[in-house]
């Protein structure tokens, strides 16, 4: 039993191990520090501070980080007061549940370098990378430890197991560009060269130990993949290989010739809605490797298998030869099939959301949440930062982070500027980097850049250099050069005739409201297009008399009537004219004088009608309608004018006298003309009747004789009207 035991701690000291060296790629302090230009790559989008660097090889970036959501190495060990060590397999174990996660990213970059094109920000690595994860249940550490006589009858269900250990290398290219001052996206394409793999697909697998006795009943459906670092066919070269040619061949073939080959894209998006608030998300690895090179795939078959176990005293009696013989025994029972197809596994995708809060220029405080996902499962952190800067040459970052269910997770980062070289270092746990052994997580980031293009001198912090700044005392916009623009016309300030008030640039900044081409400051109607003679104003009628100084808008008119018009030329303004279409004097009211020699002719007598005549004049009267301003007669009017026409042929002594009349709605000359055009019309209905013309008298009143008060409606209607009046 003595050697059992040193062979189940020689097993949990390698388990420790594997722990030990898993960790996720979680630049936590990093993804503020936009002083460090390999920041971009947990968001693409945070353009760094100096955009212009590149990577030391080998050491502008080398990554180290181990985590375990469980427990540490130390809880397996107690001790005693003699000073003593005591293994305590229990005490470790305690700390499992059923959501046990551990995960590594070791890494170092060839190549790191970015740059400005333009308005393009451009970046690229070539990158190392081993990864790992192992996703496990607490029920599998207890039956190492203590094998399965805890567990009769019981069934563990280990379905959710599963690892994936992968090394590749990573060739990425990325472009950032700020689309506008609040809005900044950017991508990374990475183009992925496998080298080895080992993973795992669990369909179904799980243990029953037999009450009679206790061998294992197995349901199993699992997958193991392989892609080995070598190809052990016949004729293809070994490393082990004697000479030398042989040996540099493999390794060429191996470090640039396998056609494990695979891709991935990283996203990320920024947004700054004001001075003081700053949002961002990014999506990290969305990919995968086909792996091809060397693939060995373990498959059982689904179903159920019996494991009688092996003679443990023999095996530890003599265990190098006894463990090729347990193997082919476990072999032999689960009966795997050994296939060669080729098979793809999905880089761990990570999720970043985060956002800061400006302090003052030279600090900020930020938040983030990260997740990463894994065999259907996802792994969160949460992460508080506080970032300053202190002068142009240190920047300095703490956090702490809440990372796989742990909380004491202290981080530290800073940046340091020595003319173009810049050293680095970030740690998203310190305790964890000094005594690993004691802490779930432990994180180590450093690396060294040439810095080139430094930030030059920003007195306003606009994030324009003076050198190109036209207001270098005042923050302003980048795409103004550095100058404010309060009005938001794009314009700056300093030219912008009008600061406060959107204008445009033909303007000097000044604002042309209804674009009749007059500024509004000139613009004597400013909210009406007009013409630029008249100051922006109108003229509607076309008399060179603008509409705020016309009277009579619609109607061509003279200056010295206020724009209203003289139509026979005697001096009186047709609304004044009683006799507009005839020259007289003012006195006179416009008509002429009658001289008196001049014989007036003798009023026309009216005619004397019977009831039945008089009936047929008042019908006409009614019922005569003509279209809305307009001197044409609506048929619904004909019918009492065709009687009308006969009273006049049957009195072939009878005269008639036709007068129209308006209300005062309009000008008076157009009111008269419509008047004389109405009555007008009506006789030549019936002259078309056969009632000659001279015996017809037509006349137009216009608005000079209301029947009622022109400022009701009812009053204006009876105005409108056309009056018959027989003659002999």
């Amino acid at each position: 039993m003595k050697n059992y035991r040193l062979l189940k701690i020689a097993f949990i000291q390698l388990f420790l191990l594997c722990s030990g060296l898993a960790s996720a790629q979680q630049d936590l302090t990093l993804y503020h520090m936009s002083s460090i230009g390999q920041s971009i790559r947990v968001n693409p989008s945070l353009m760094p501070v100096n955009k212009q660097y590149v990577g030391i090889p080998v050491l502008s970036s080398t990554y180290f980080l181990f985590s375990n959501n469980s427990f540490v190495y130390h809880d397996f060990y107690k001790i005693r007061p003699d000073d003593s060590i005591q293994i305590d397999v229990n005490n470790a174990l305690s700390k499992l549940d059923n959501k046990n996660f551990m995960k590594m990213d070791l890494q170092f970059d060839y190549l790191s370098l970015g740059f400005m094109v333009k308005n393009f920000y451009i970046s690229g690595n070539i990158t190392e990378h081993v990864a790992f994860r192992f996703a496990y249940a607490k029920e599998l550490l207890q039956l190492i430890n203590k094998g399965n006589g805890p567990f009769i009858g019981q069934q563990l269900d280990f379905s959710k197991t599963g690892f994936d250990a992968t090394h590749y290398r990573e060739y990425a290219l990325g472009v950032a560009k700020e689309i506008n001052s609040q809005w900044t996206v950017g991508g990374r394409f990475k183009y992925l060269y496998g080298m080895e793999n080992f993973s795992s697909t669990t369909g179904d697998l799980r243990f029953v130990t037999a009450e009679e006795d206790y061998h294992l009943q197995v349901p199993t459906d699992i997958v193991i993949n392989t892609s080995g670092p070598v190809n052990s066919e016949d004729g293809y070269d070994q490393f082990s290989d004697s000479t030398a040619s042989y040996k540099s061949k493999n390794l060429k073939n191996y470090l640039f010739h396998k056609k494990n080959r695979g891709f991935a894209i990283d996203l990320g998006g920024t947004y700054k809605p004001n001075e003081t608030w700053t949002f961002s998300a990014s999506v990290l690895d969305l990919g995968y490797i086909k792996w091809k090179n060397d693939v060995r795939n373990y498959r059982t078959s689904a179903g159920q298998y019996d494991f009688n176990g092996v003679d443990l005293k023999s095996f530890l009696n003599d265990t190098t030869s006894n463990i090729q013989g347990a193997l082919d025994s476990l072999g032999n029972v689960f009966k795997a099939k050994e296939t060669r197809n080729s098979y793809k596994t999905n880089l761990p995708t990570q999720v970043n959301l985060s956002s800061t809060y400006t302090i003052d220029d030279n600090s900020f405080a930020g938040a983030l949440v990260h997740g990463e996902f894994f065999k259907k499962t996802i792994q969160p952190t949460v992460t508080l930062s506080y970032n300053r800067k202190v002068g142009r040459h240190l920047a300095l970052a703490g956090s702490y982070s809440y990372i796989n269910h742990t909380f004491d997770n202290i981080g530290l980062g800073f940046s340091v500027n020595a003319g173009p070289v810049q050293l680095y270092v970030v740690s998203d746990n310190v305790l964890g980097a000094i005594a690993p052994l004691d802490h779930n997580n432990s994180h180590f980031h450093f690396g060294i850049n040439l810095i080139f293009g430094r930030p030059l001198r920003d007195r306003d912090k606009d994030k324009v250099p003076d050198i190109k700044d036209d207001c270098p005392d005042v923050p302003g916009l980048i795409d103004l050069k550095g100058c404010p623009d309060r009005d938001h016309d794009g314009i700056p300030d300093y030219i912008d005739r009008c600061p406060e008030t959107p204008g445009l640039r033909q303007f000097n900044g000044c604002p042309d409201s209804d674009n009749d081409g007059v500024v509004d400051s000139l613009d004597n109607c400013p909210t009406i297009p007009g013409l630029i003679e008249y100051l922006g104003c109108p003229d509607t009628d076309g008399d060179s008399i603008p509409d705020p100084e016309d009277s009579c808008v619609t109607e061509k008119g003279l200056r010295a009537f206020n724009g209203c018009p003289d139509s026979d030329n005697d001096g009186v303004m047709d609304s004044q004219d009683s006799c507009m279409m005839v020259p007289g004097p003012v006195s006179n009211h416009g008509c002429p004088v009658i001289k008196k020699e001049v014989i007036v002719p003798k009023e026309p007598v009216k005619a004397t009608l019977t009831v039945q005549e008089q009936e047929v004049i008042n019908k006409v009267f009614r019922n005569l309608e003509f279209e809305t301003g307009k001197s044409v007669i609506r048929s619904s009017s004909y019918a009492s004018l065709d009687e009308l026409s006969a009273l006049l042929k049957k009195k072939m002594n009878f005269r008639l006298l036709i007068e129209g009349h308006t209300d005062n709605v309009g000008s008076a000359a157009m009111n008269l003309k419509l008047s004389q055009k109405r009555a007008e019309a009506v006789k030549k209905y019936l002259t078309d009747k056969g009632i000659t013309s001279e015996r017809i008298v037509s006349k137009g009143y216009g608005m000079l004789s209301p029947v009622a008060d022109n400022k009701t409606a009812e009053g204006r209607q009876r105005n409108r009207r056309v009056e018959f009046t027989i003659l002999e």
